[in-house]
């Protein structure tokens, strides 16, 4: 693995700063591969299913849950925006 131990907790911070203390962070992609060089930092985070397993269960009915955690503008973020209602 092509991160240093600080790389490494900087990414585990972060991740529990914004997604909670259980999220699990898996890097993956070319920083794996301690033979290449360069590229850029691969992360798969699981922290939205647990999120929403919790509200199913709470609820005991099915949750359709949409993430926009990178803020975009995309037509699938804004309808429920426009439609909804907040809680």
């Amino acid at each position: 693995m092509r991160l240093s131990a600080s790389q490494q907790q900087c990414i585990l911070d972060a991740t529990r700063r914004y997604f909670g203390a259980g999220a699990k962070v898996w890097l993956f992609g070319s920083r794996v591969d301690d033979r290449q060089r360069g590229g850029d930092v691969d992360l798969y985070v699981e922290p939205a299913l647990r999120c929403k397993l919790a509200i199913e269960e709470g609820l005991d009915m099915h949750v359709d849950l949409l993430v926009n955690d990178r803020g975009d503008d995309k037509p699938i973020y804004a309808i429920p925006k426009q439609t909804g209602v907040l809680l």
